[in-house]
């Protein structure tokens, strides 16, 4: 019996002694997990800056959402009882988050909430293969916008009779033109110009008109996906052209396929240019079935103004009607009260 009792002690000594190493295995093991997606998320914030001039720039498009995943290895970290990993996990994070916190600072227009809005404005990607467009010719029509720039518009080939019945003028797509993009509008048009920008024609429209007494030009853009053929940037220098000729009050609005804190946007459109946002960095693409699900996607549908006009409100469009993109609607001041 004594020697039995001094097995089973010495068994249960044994299992007291291992125990403590089979949780720190454990735990050293999942430390370990989430310091490759540490290095790995590192790498992906890094390379852009290290190598700007190769398509390893275009990773910089997540930037918000690297820095959101910094954060929560951090916290993963900090509950995995390693505190050095997780401080500097957290602390990558809140640069990057604090990068584009700094650029919005910068860039953001002033929205005045409480001025008489007297001017709106959809911007919308409606997806040119949508098979919902009549659908969303009858909300055009029901949101009765002043303008509406919608992309990919030969989805609203078969409802252009409801659509020319609310908006009486139009610059681009005419029916005999290969096209991109429409503007529709409840005002008349002074000049319009399709300006060329390097791929599809019509991607690039310039209309002027007077609302309310105030001349203002519209420049309705649609920019290619930046890794493909370095088309991007091509079409950035062209804005910054285009841009410079213009005088008085502009409101530049589309699809950019970028998100605004990244160079490319950035160094053209905000320093050269001297354009502002007025939309708030709000995820349009990609356009999931659930908005709250959207709000982990990117912004890169964008509204941006430059003179005498104060945007008054610029919200995402809730439906995205069959789109991959969700639209913006904006509201503006053009006479200051």
């Amino acid at each position: 019996m004594a020697d039995l009792s001094s097995s089973e002690a010495s068994t249960s000594s044994l299992t007291a002694l291992f125990a403590p190493a089979k949780r720190w295995r454990w735990r050293d093991e999942a430390v370990g997990v989430v310091m490759v997606g540490f290095a790995g998320l590192a790498m992906v914030a890094a390379l852009p800056h290290l190598l700007p001039s190769t398509p390893f720039v275009h990773l910089d498009q997540g930037r918000l959402h690297a820095g959101i995943a910094f954060i929560a290895c951090a916290l993963v970290l900090f509950v995995l009882r390693a505190p050095v990993r997780a401080f500097v996990s957290a602390v990558v994070g809140a640069v990057m988050l604090a990068s584009i916190a700094l650029f919005a600072l910068g860039s953001l227009a002033p929205m005045a909430n409480d001025r008489q809005a007297d001017f709106t404005l959809i911007s919308f990607n409606v997806l040119g293969i949508n098979p919902r467009g009549s659908e969303i010719a009858a909300y055009l029509v029901e949101e009765d916008p002043d303008v509406a720039f919608v992309l990919e518009a030969p989805a609203l080939a078969g409802d252009l009779d409801v659509i020319n019945a609310a908006f009486p003028h139009r610059a681009g797509c005419w029916p005999s033109s290969r096209c991109d993009m429409a503007i529709y509008s409840k005002h008349p048009f002074g000049d319009v110009d399709i300006i060329p920008f390097f791929t599809v024609d019509g991607r690039l429209i310039r209309a002027q008109m007077r609302i309310n007494g105030q001349d203002v030009t519209l420049l309705a853009a649609h920019l290619t996906k930046p890794y493909w053929g370095g088309w991007h940037d091509l079409q950035m220098d062209q804005l910054v052209k285009v841009l410079a000729e213009i005088n008085g009050p502009v409101v530049l609005a589309g699809d950019f396929n970028s998100q605004a804190f990244v160079h490319a946007f950035r160094t053209h459109l905000i320093d050269e240019a001297g354009m502002q946002l007025a939309s708030r960095l709000q995820p349009t693409w990609p356009a999931l079935s659930s908005l709250p699900l959207s709000l982990a996607g990117f912004a890169i549908d964008h509204v941006l103004v430059r003179g005498d006009i104060t945007p008054v409100d610029v919200q995402l469009i809730d439906d995205p009607i069959g789109s991959n993109h969700r639209g913006l609607l904006s509201t503006f001041d053009l006479d200051g009260r």
